[in-house]
């Protein structure tokens, strides 16, 4: 349709050119005056030598050439073109092109609509080229500071480390009082330092947030006990109010949340002489919209200070800028908090405020988006310390707590205590391979813990995890090798200190005999756990029951003793007894190590096994990776022995299917793949068969002491031998024959059952092994 009338063309104020399509030639037949004057090229109508190449100079104009060629020709092209001879500067000139299709004359046509963009182009790269100093400044501003500040916390380590000799060296009264004040002002200079190097950091846009899981009550716990030391005689309670509805994890950067709590606090302490300074916590938004994925948390400081004017609250968070002068000097500070509290808030996509009145206190709030982490899910990769033992000594509960929680997630086994003397008393009767310490205790200071720990055990990798923001504290921990964790870290965080601190450990020395004994009455779980040590290259003897047991120790030639509990004879109950009272008849150097080995559940807990005299539990099924580890603990296997759990090179056995074996477990356990799990799973058949039998009869019998007993066994059995349906089947049949239930029936058809289901899972093992194995060369030699 043609709808392009030259006539019409000639007075437009834009700039018009036609390119014809026909036989894909681009050929320029037509230029208005205002493209000619646009090109500047002195004619409206382009002589027949014009080509488009000499008409659009430049490879923006070759790259627009080889667009219209194409089957899918552009609807719009910014073009930059160069004008100008070679003897001349020449000019940029900057061209937005609209692009249709027409019909004209009877001729496909590229009508080419064009608008010279010249001066804002011009205007844009003056914009880039402005920018791109202010960032060069800013960059070099902050260079500058960075290395400011290193240069003074290079000498300040000094001034540490001499004001610390000085103390321990129990000076006068007058002198330790010069000592803290010295010790205090240093701190306050590197408080300063850091404000100045974080605003520059933001300054130059080289702050980055780490999104990670915040646990948010021990945020807020965290940030009143860091303040409570700074109270210091005034009348002013420090307390919090976090709703019901409020997550207890959340997604967001725990160092950045902590330093605009803790700034936002400080300030409302340090300016209220009498009445309370809160932390509310709720979802209740009102200056941010509702995240359309996730929530809004809204946090208030509310405080009964001295309040401010309107004016006062317009201004304050401007860097450098506090209520008055005379409030800078009376109270002191740089006035960068506020400002980069703000500035760390709209980083995070929030807003920040205040509300107050003269002499009526103040309200300091921020809100955030941000999204709720189930306590059971990993937003991360977490790291693996499967086998590591943690003492964590922490006097808040809820803070007790969530370390338990996140550590276990993560394959620990963590023993918690909430005083400096349960803490030293656990150390003092078993190794751990990390202790992680509280600086605030109620009947003592963590980093004393500390020393006393470190005296005991010089092997236990140590990590002071505490509110504390004390520099001199950083010092002399790191003086000492001692890792500083400030709180609230995350999972991940927590999980990779604990792991660098295990790294980090050295092993202690065993004076005694290295070789274990082993009381274990079920064949099948022994031959599993000679297996694990033969692998491990470590030497066991082993025995049925508790009173061989006994006798074998009278030799001495044994370190240490595994012991299940319920055995023919003599049980390990009775064992552990008859070891601590002839100790506390005759008290040796040390108390000789007996290690509870059981599936009870129950008695992995420490003031379970404890109270009965074990020194640890070591649950079954018993991981090869947990076995190492405990091993390494007492001083029975070197750090470098042993080796981890070699990975299967291949997945060939990815098409298996089986129902009642858990080869994935049986790798993590005996570090051995499906073409060595037949000949394990074939020992267990053969010895429990007899077993299932009996089963059977005891059913049948109503004997459910019988049933009890042998369902007990089993149960260990199966869950050793990575057979886990069986393993829990046992479990219920034990319950159940322990009440006399009448369920012990069909628990013992299940069980028998269950077996079978190995039995078929054997064969497909034994099939696949023959598989595997090389086909003998039919070559003569």
């Amino acid at each position: 349709m043609n709808i392009i009338d030259k006539y019409s063309l000639e007075d437009l104020p834009v700039g018009v050119c036609l390119l014809s399509r026909e036989n894909r030639s681009l050929e320029v037949f037509y230029l208005n005056p205002e493209m000619a004057v646009i090109l500047d090229i002195g004619r409206p109508v382009p002589a027949p030598e014009l080509s488009f190449e000499t008409l659009f100079p430049g490879d923006d104009a070759k790259e627009l050439f080889r667009q219209l060629r194409s089957t899918t020709p552009p609807q719009t092209y910014v073009l930059a073109l160069e004008q100008g001879d070679e003897n001349s500067a020449g000019r940029a000139h900057w061209l937005k092109l609209s692009i249709t299709e027409e019909s004209y004359d009877g001729r496909n046509v590229f009508v080419l609509w064009a608008t010279d963009i010249s001066a804002s182009k011009q205007a844009e790269k003056q914009l880039e080229a402005a920018i791109a100093e202010a960032d060069a400044s800013a960059q070099m501003k902050a260079n500058f500071l960075a290395t400011m500040s290193h240069e003074i916390r290079t000498p300040m380590q000094s001034v540490y480390g001499l004001l610390e000799l000085i103390a321990e060296e129990k000076p006068a009264p007058d002198i330790a009082q010069m000592i803290e004040i010295a010790r205090n002002s240093s701190a306050g200079l590197l408080e300063i330092l850091d404000d100045i190097l974080d605003f520059a950091k933001i300054d130059a846009h080289k702050m980055d947030l780490d999104m990670f899981e915040v646990p948010l009550r021990t945020l807020v716990y965290g940030t009143l006990e860091a303040l409570s030391v700074k109270v210091r005689g005034k009348e002013v309670a420090l307390a919090h109010d976090i709703a019901q509805d409020v997550p207890f994890v959340v997604i967001g950067d725990p160092k950045r949340l902590r330093q605009i709590l803790i700034n936002l606090t400080g300030n409302a302490l340090k300016f209220t002489e009498k009445g309370s300074v809160t932390i509310s916590v709720s979802r209740e938004i009102r200056h941010i919209p509702a995240p359309s994925h996730g929530l809004g948390i809204r946090f208030e400081i509310r405080d009964t200070g001295i309040g401010m004017s309107a004016e006062t609250c317009a201004k304050l968070f401007q860097p450098f800028t506090q209520a008055d002068s005379s409030t800078s000097r009376k109270f002191g500070g740089t006035g960068l908090g506020l400002s980069i509290c703000k500035k760390l808030v709209e980083l995070m996509g929030g807003q920040i405020g205040v509300d107050s009145e003269d002499g009526k206190g103040s309200v300091f709030w921020f809100e955030i988006p941000t999204e709720e982490v189930s306590t059971e899910a990993n937003t991360v990769d977490l790291p693996s310390l499967d086998g590591i033992s943690v003492l964590s000594v922490e006097d808040h509960p809820q803070g007790a707590k969530e370390i338990i929680k996140s550590l276990q997630s993560m394959g620990a086994t963590v023993e918690s205590c909430p005083t400096y003397q349960e803490g030293l008393d656990l150390a003092r009767r078993r190794p751990f391979d990390v202790g992680i310490i509280d600086q605030g205790l109620p009947d003592g200071l963590g980093i004393d813990l500390i020393r006393e720990i470190v005296e005991i055990r010089p092997y236990m990798g140590m990590i002071m995890y505490t509110v504390r923001d004390d520099p001199g504290l950083q010092h002399s921990l790191n003086a000492m090798g001692i890792s500083f964790l400030p709180k609230p870290a995350s999972r991940l965080g927590l999980g990779v200190a604990v792991q660098e601190a295990a790294r980090k450990n050295v092993v202690t020395t065993f004076s005694g005999p290295s070789k274990l004994l082993i009381a274990e009455d079920t064949e099948s779980v022994a031959d599993v756990l000679r297996r694990q040590l033969s692998r491990l290259g470590v030497e066991a003897d082993f025995v049925e029951n508790g009173r061989q047991a006994l006798n074998a120790l009278q030799t001495g030639a044994y370190g240490i003793l595994f012991t299940d509990l319920h055995m023919p004879d003599m049980d390990g109950y009775a064992v552990v007894e008859a070891i601590r009272k002839q100790e506390a008849e005759t008290p040796p150097d040390t108390p000789f190590p007996v290690i509870v080995l059981t599936a009870d559940v129950q008695m992995s807990q420490r003031h379970v096994y404890m109270d009965h005299g074990f020194d640890e539990c070591l649950l079954k099924p018993v991981s090869l990776g947990r076995f190492r580890r405990l091993l390494i603990r007492w001083g029975l296997l070197g750090e470098n022995e042993g080796g981890e759990p070699e990975q299967q090179k291949s997945d060939s056995s990815s098409h298996l299917e089986l129902f009642a074996v858990d080869l994935s477990a049986m790798q993590e356990m005996m570090g051995i793949g499906p073409d060595a799990a037949g000949e394990m799973i074939g020992l267990f058949v053969d010895m429990t068969a007899s077993q299932i039998k009996e089963i059977s009869k005891a059913s049948a019998a109503c004997d459910y002491a019988k049933l009890h007993e042998l369902a007990h066994s089993l149960k260990g059995a199966a869950r050793s031998a990575c057979c886990p349906v069986l393993g829990d089947l046992a479990a219920d049949l034990q319950n159940a024959a322990e009440k006399e239930e009448p369920s012990c029936a069909s628990l013992a058809t299940r069980v028998v059952s269950a077996f079978e289901d190995v039995r078929k899972d054997l064969e497909v093992l034994n099939a696949f092994d023959q598989h595997q194995q090389p086909e003998a060369s039919s070559d003569p030699d």
